[in-house]
């Protein structure tokens, strides 16, 4: 039997001018995308359920800084070192993105939450 969750699913995968930016502050690691390769080089994020895709876009424009700040987190933990200001266009620039309305629970057992 097939569960669905009560979340939609929030993709981010990192773009060539994140990357730039990333080799700009840290020259002596470049990343390319050919290294990150194709298996776990973005992030899911579960998110509210929506009624409508434009509900999901919606909130994610309105949380938007929350998702950019955790994005650049991961490749830089120097916020002095993120670009300003943190815009709905740099998003774009930056990242692909895509939201999911079905989520499905495949695995047995409970899920577990870590908090950091």
């Amino acid at each position: 039997m097939l569960n669905t969750i009560n979340r939609d699913a929030l993709i981010i995968i990192p773009k060539q001018p994140l990357l730039d930016w990333v080799n700009y502050i840290y020259p002596e690691a470049p990343v390319t995308m050919e290294s990150l390769g194709k298996h776990d080089h973005g992030n899911v994020y579960l998110i509210p359920e929506t009624d409508h895709p434009d509900d999901a876009l919606n909130y994610l424009r309105k949380n938007l800084e929350l998702y950019f700040e955790t994005e650049l987190f991961d490749w830089c933990t120097d916020d002095k070192l993120w670009p300003k200001p943190l815009t709905w266009e740099l998003f774009e620039r930056w990242f692909d993105y895509s939201i999911q309305s079905v989520v499905m629970d495949m695995a047995k057992g409970p899920i577990v939450k870590d908090e950091f």
